[in-house]
């Protein structure tokens, strides 16, 4: 029996460390100073307001914020256009917009009064209404119908 394994014989058995690249911090959360926001290889995402770009290509905060993800229009070298993700930091002392809920009616008691008596009236309407009945037509008098005229008879002689 051989002592060594034969050259090449285990091809799979080795296996590289995961890079655990992605997305760390996403749109609309919280990131403090130096944080990581974004790991990646090559430049998929870009670096703009209040952060930096890595040595490795990952974006950091510069700054404590909020992060916003957005898109803008970049143009090649050779004049195609085309879409790319920017990442942005906006400090924590400047709050994002964020779509306020419709305000709740409040009703008073002068409207609630109003519109217990439009609902009296309307059902006081349906009550004289019902009670009423249709009036009826006289019945038209229908013209006698007209005898055929006598035929008269002559009498030869």
């Amino acid at each position: 029996m051989a002592h060594k394994k034969a050259a090449w014989s285990a091809k799979n058995l080795r296996d590289s460390q995961p890079k655990f690249r992605g997305v760390k911090i996403f749109g609309w959360q919280k990131a403090t100073a130096w944080s990581i926001i974004v790991r990646q290889k090559w430049n998929k995402y870009e670096a703009w307001k209040n952060t930096y770009l890595g040595n490795d290509y990952s974006i950091h905060a510069e700054v404590d914020g909020i992060v916003r993800f957005s898109k803008s229009n970049k143009v090649r070298f050779d004049g195609r256009k085309y879409l790319k993700t920017i990442v942005n930091v906006d400090p924590a002392d400047i709050k994002p917009a964020a779509k306020k809920a419709p305000a709740k009616k409040v009703a008073t008691k002068a409207v609630k009064e109003e519109k217990v008596a439009k609902v009296e009236t309307a059902e006081k309407a349906e009550k004289t209404t019902e009670k009423k009945a249709p009036a009826k037509k006289p019945a038209e008098k229908k013209p006698a119908a007209k005898k055929a005229p006598a035929k008269k008879t002559t009498k030869k002689e």
